[in-house]
């Protein structure tokens, strides 16, 4: 299922030098979206290696993200020359970005590339700036570098630092009209574990979420997705629309669209559960 960038809700963060087993991965698990990490994924004297097999892959027929490394650095010039002439490179997330300028310049230098960008915010300093960053004219999406974020911060994941991190970057993404943000992956052993991280994501208002373990793919489309339930509740409510209004009326219709687009988005089949209430 083809899903645009603005609704991906899992990012499947792939080391760049194991292209090898890639696609079986991909038809296994269906991520929403694929990123080859050309950055910490890979060690730095591997990273030529690693451009070399994404080339190899892509022309292939793979289609993927690549994330490039930060503009500070040596390779992120390269990263850049890289993707604009690969083939089937869907778009970059600019590693540790922590300015509009570094988000202006990474377009530039792709020139007419014609992909998305995305702008991973991994410090205190990108996230301070995060409201300019949203702002940036050539900006598809923000996410959130969580694991890099808290090594900046000496913060734990549920600390009021970084939970106040994440809801920086919905209210920046919000104010400058771009789609909820990308949270960072979850390292949780267990499936009930990666359910509460997804649910605390959706609470403080992101839209989807990297991931490192192929297994988590299945888990995070289905809670960044509404429920069949959901959808049930919301096209009762829109049926049954009341002549009275008071002042939640108007929201709760709006939220049941938005249910019912989202759910046009994933293709949900509201048969299989009985519905949940749209009156909260």
């Amino acid at each position: 299922m083809a899903v645009a960038p603005r609704d991906a809700r899992s990012w499947l963060l792939v080391p760049g030098t194991r292209t090898h087993d890639l696609d079986d991965t991909i038809r296994r698990c269906g991520p929403d979206a694929v990123v080859l990490d050309l950055e910490d994924g890979v060690a730095p004297e591997d990273r030529a290696r690693a451009r070399d097999e994404v080339h190899a892959w892509a022309s292939r027929g793979g289609r993927a993200w690549i994330r490039v490394n930060a503009a500070t650095t040596a390779d992120w010039r390269v990263d850049l020359e890289f993707a604009a002439r690969c083939p089937g490179i869907l778009g970059v997330v600019l590693a540790k970005a922590e300015s509009a300028a570094q988000v202006d310049a990474t377009a530039a230098a792709l020139g007419d590339f014609g992909g998305g960008l995305i702008a991973l915010i991994e410090s205190a300093t990108g996230i301070l700036e995060a409201v300019s960053i949203a702002r940036s004219n050539s900006l598809t999406r923000l996410a959130f570098g969580s694991g890099d974020f808290r090594h900046d911060t000496a913060a734990t994941d549920d600390s009021a630092t970084v939970m106040g991190a994440r809801a920086h970057l919905v209210l920046a993404s919000r104010s400058a009209g771009l789609p909820a943000p990308i949270d960072g992956p979850s390292l949780a052993p267990d499936v009930s574990g990666l359910r509460d991280y997804c649910r605390r994501s959706i609470t403080t208002g992101l839209g989807g979420m990297l991931c490192v373990k192929p297994d988590h793919v299945r888990t995070i489309n289905t809670e960044f997705a509404p429920s069949p339930a959901q959808v049930r509740g919301a096209r009762e409510l829109l049926e049954h629309r009341s002549g009275s209004i008071d002042g939640s009326y108007l929201p709760r219709l709006r939220a049941a669209e938005a249910v019912l687009e989202r759910a046009r988005t994933y293709r949900i089949d509201p048969a299989d559960e009985a519905p949940v209430s749209m009156s909260r």
